[in-house]
Formats: C-alpha cells, sequence, structure tokens
C-alpha cells in the first residue's frame, strides 16, 4: 500500500490583507471632522441662545423693551426712567442711562402708596439684570399703572448694545 503524505504545514502563515473598509465614513474621513465643527458651532450657539432664556421666562408675557427699542423711544418725548439699583450701582463706575431717576427696590417698596400712577408717560423699570424690574412691575400694574415696561436685560443688556451711559463726575 502506498503512502500519501500530505503537505506538511507551513510555519509561516500566510498574510491576509485586511478587509477593505466600506461605508460612508470609511469612504470620506474628512466628513467625521465637518461633523465635528458643526456640533461645536451648534452647540455654542445654543449656549448664547440660552443665556438670553431666563430673562424671557421671567417676562411672562409682561411689556418688555430690548435696549434699542428703550433708545428709539427716548427719541421722542421720553419715558419714565426709573433704575431700581442702588444708589452706589447708579453713581458708580458703571453709569446709568441718560434721563433715568435713581429709585432702589427697596424704596420704590415702601413709597409704593405714594407712587403716582396717573403718570402722562410710559414708566420704564432698570436694573442691573431685570430681576428687580419683573419684581416691581406687577406692584405697579397693581396698582393701576397700565403704561410699564421692563428694559429685557436690564443695564448688562444696555451696556452690551453699546449705548450711551452716564457716569457722575466726582469732582
Amino acid at each position: 500500500m502506498a503512502q500519501t503524505h500530505a503537505p506538511a504545514p507551513s510555519p509561516v502563515p500566510a498574510i491576509q490583507a485586511p478587509p477593505a473598509p466600506e461605508g460612508f465614513w470609511a469612504r470620506h474621513p474628512e466628513a467625521l471632522t465637518a461633523l465635528g465643527v458643526s456640533a461645536f458651532f451648534l452647540l455654542l450657539a445654543l449656549v448664547l441662545l440660552l443665556r438670553r432664556l431666563p430673562s424671557h421666562l421671567r417676562a411672562r408675557k409682561r411689556p418688555t423693551l430690548d435696549p434699542e427699542q428703550l433708545e428709539e423711544m427716548m427719541l421722542g418725548s421720553p419715558p419714565r426712567i426709573l433704575d431700581l439699583r442702588p444708589a452706589e450701582a447708579y453713581r458708580g463706575p458703571k453709569g446709568h442711562i441718560r434721563g433715568a431717576e435713581n429709585l432702589p427696590f427697596p424704596e420704590l417698596l415702601r413709597s409704593l402708596d405714594a407712587f403716582s400712577v396717573t403718570h402722562p408717560r410710559p414708566i420704564v423699570l432698570v436694573d442691573e439684570t431685570d430681576v428687580l424690574s419683573h419684581q416691581a412691575a406687577p406692584l405697579l400694574a397693581e396698582r393701576g399703572q397700565a403704561w410699564l415696561y421692563v428694559l429685557k436685560g436690564g443695564m448688562r443688556a444696555w451696556r452690551r448694545a453699546r449705548l450711551p451711559i452716564y457716569v457722575f463726575d466726582p469732582k
């Protein structure tokens, strides 16, 4: 009987090529970079929009004015602008809006009963961020003040819009 010999296994395994990449991402790796950059800018835009969200939530359908709208309103018959910040902030280096009267929030609360609601001009409430203005607005509205606005974003928004501010001269 003849013996058949099987070929001896090769000590070196055969080298196989890696499978060819498949799919869109493998064919277009630059698209992954573009997707990452787009996601970054979308996230940045979302963060910038969310900064304004608290002001919109505080407004709760109350009349508000953007800084630019208040500046336009001041060109005609100017409204009565009540700055609710403490006197130190009103007179401080961050300044105040031209023609604004300083009536700190605690003082406004004490003088609500004596506050004149028959004023012929609109009243615009201003503070640093608009938090105090939104607290004061319903109190004045309850006493019959109908023509009432809140400066949306307060003095921060006014300065961000690069509108003029007035600072007391210490001399």
